[in-house]
């Protein structure tokens, strides 16, 4: 989730957000990392969209918040649009992370499939801007996947999590290190069609605090 500003004399639209990290495997490190990999990835494609009979460059500003008192009552209560509230632990009963729906400003992450490179971080705030899986996830002959791709999608062999694997076999499917930000990505946010809607926050409030998840003996 995150707030629409434009400045016209540049052709300049920013899209501003702020990750708050909670949790027992939270971290202010942890958070900047996450959020650099999110405005790294998301600035790489140099983004523009058509505006006002303009070419408008498209820019992702993220900040970094680690909160270890956070209280499950600010989070139900937050009316900041540029809010976003992840819960980080060691152990998540999915063994994923996730955002808690499309266009959710709310997500509960594993600490380990946060390592540099994993690009989960970036995957998951593309949900928290509206964005779902693919309905096509079979990509082999088509190049390299974008970074809404989901685990398990079919890609070309030197996409895979094995590269000798035969496609869908085991270790053949998409290895997520190799997901990126694509000018496709910056077309699905329909930027131009909210602001002229003159809708100026892009996802929704879902302000749902996470209790820490446990294993079931």
């Amino acid at each position: 989730m995150g707030t629409i500003e434009i400045d016209t004399s540049a052709r300049l639209i920013t899209i501003s957000s702020n990750i708050i990290c909670y949790g027992n495997a939270a971290d202010y490190e942890i958070s900047k990392h996450i959020t650099e990999e999110i405005e790294i990835m998301w600035n790489d494609p140099n983004g523009r969209t058509s505006l006002y009979d303009s070419d408008f460059t498209v820019r992702f500003k993220i900040t970094a918040q680690y909160n270890s008192f956070l209280s499950a009552q600010s989070v139900l209560e937050n009316e900041n649009p540029k809010n976003n509230y992840i819960r980080i632990e060691e152990y998540a009963k999915l063994n994923i992370s996730s955002m808690d729906g499309i266009g959710s400003n709310t997500g509960y992450f594993q600490r380990n499939n946060l390592y540099t490179g994993s690009t989960t971080a970036a995957h998951e705030y593309g949900h928290s801007l509206g964005l779902p899986h693919p309905k096509d996830l079979n990509l082999v002959g088509k190049g390299r996947p974008g970074i809404m791709y989901p685990r398990g999608s079919l890609v070309d062999q030197e996409f895979q999590n094995n590269v000798n694997a035969q496609p869908g076999g085991p270790g053949g499917t998409l290895n997520p290190q190799h997901r990126r930000v694509m000018q496709a990505d910056i077309n699905s946010l329909q930027l131009k069609r909210l602001i002229e809607s003159e809708i100026f926050v892009i996802g929704k409030f879902t302000n749902k605090y996470h209790d820490i998840q446990v294993k079931e003996a």
